[in-house]
């Protein structure tokens, strides 16, 4: 017996159109759940692991990389409610896309990528194995193609995953996330020989410098 042609494309066009309505609609379905569930989300302290877990899993339906943060309440009792890409260049469209696409709730500021921090005090704590701040970090530069090459020059460095990702907050946390991605092209690792301290410069003087790319 012939195949019916006309079924089998049809077939075809209904399963394309519901391809493309799903991967369509991805941010607009995770825009509804969050307002839908917005004040759950919003005092989140409540149920802290549960919200957490729903909230990964709405992300990664989008992208694998999506990670979030929040502020605390605000003196106009809002949130913020930031969305990163984990420093991953590759997830940035898809933070950008669902940010452009949040809508205006009332309670809640959305924000695309790791903020900069406006003090100069931040410090990181892992238990009390790690503890290290911008007091600690020093570096050098070189200008390539409107993007940096920096030497980090840590004090107690030891080459370890949680030395790195604390450091990487603070970078974050000094210049944003964005700048950190698109404005630094690579980074070398060493620590700090206190008596080199004086041809360095400080971690703070990156904010500076970053912005001069601009």
């Amino acid at each position: 017996m012939k195949p019916n042609m006309k079924f089998f494309i049809s077939i075809l066009l209904i399963g394309f159109s519901m391809f493309s309505c799903s991967s369509k609609d991805n941010e607009e379905d995770f825009w509804n759940w969050f307002s839908s569930n917005q004040e759950r989300i919003y005092k989140f302290e409540n149920n802290q692991e549960e919200v957490f877990d729903e909230l990964h899993e709405k992300l990664i339906e989008i992208d694998s990389n999506l990670v979030f943060e929040f502020s605390k309440i605000r003196k106009d009792s809002t949130r913020e409610f930031i969305i990163s890409a984990d420093g991953i260049t590759e997830s940035f469209p898809a933070v950008i896309k669902l940010v452009e696409k949040a809508p205006k709730l009332k309670k809640w500021e959305v924000k695309a990528f790791r903020q900069r921090n406006s003090g100069d005090g931040l410090q990181i704590v892992y238990d009390d194995s790690l503890k290290i701040a911008y007091d600690d970090i020093y570096f050098r530069h070189k200008k390539k193609l409107g993007k940096l090459d920096i030497e980090l020059n840590i004090r107690n460095y030891r080459e370890s995953a949680e030395m790195m990702n604390a450091t990487y907050i603070l970078l974050d946390g000094l210049i944003g996330e964005y700048d950190m991605v698109t404005k630094i092209n690579g980074i070398e690792w060493r620590k700090l020989e206190e008596t080199q301290k004086d041809s360095l410069y400080k971690i703070i003087k990156l904010r500076e410098i970053v912005d001069s790319l601009k």
